[in-house]
């Protein structure tokens, strides 16, 4: 292939993640509910299955929420909308608690007391399928049993340590 470099015995997880800087993710902000609510921005969002709903995304051993949702009965999966730039910045960031997250966030209680942001394009409601361990991360699997979804917008995008839209 032009352009680039040669297959390589050492790539180091810095390599992996320049590499994938230049592809386009959908940004999704994950919850949880209950007594202590907290959730977390991540571009690893996929379907894995129609039949049964799976979805998947990886989550860092060492964040603050991975060891909450593991044991989660519920969680739920939030595909923000172009413009909720700063909503995923508010996940993103490791300092916040649990409430300081959502004292900044528009956001209300499902019946199940999973926190729902307003102005995703989508919600994925999900019970843990299971959790498979990837090095430094974990892979989630989850059962999708409920999903909201707008009609109208488009998904964030995070590429190039930029955030873009289909808009523009």
């Amino acid at each position: 292939m032009d352009g680039l470099a040669k297959d390589r015995l050492d790539v180091t997880g810095e390599d992996v993640r320049s590499a994938m800087r230049r592809v386009p993710a959908a940004v999704t902000v994950v919850v949880i509910g209950g007594a202590r609510p907290r959730g977390i921005t991540i571009g690893s969002f996929v379907t894995v299955s129609l039949d049964p709903p799976l979805v998947s995304f990886n989550v860092q051993r060492s964040a603050r929420i991975h060891d909450e949702l593991e044991q989660a009965p519920r969680f739920a999966v939030h595909v923000l909308s172009g413009g909720q730039e700063e909503v995923s910045e508010i996940f993103a960031d490791p300092d916040l608690s649990g409430a300081e997250q959502f004292a900044r966030v528009e956001h209300h209680r499902d019946s199940d007391g999973v926190p729902v942001i307003t102005g995703a394009i989508a919600r994925f409601v999900c019970s843990v399928e299971a959790v498979y361990p990837a090095g430094d991360h974990s892979i989630i699997l989850g059962r999708a049993l409920e999903l909201e979804s707008s009609e109208s917008g488009d998904a964030l995008l995070y590429v190039n340590r930029s955030y873009r839209s289909l808009e523009g």
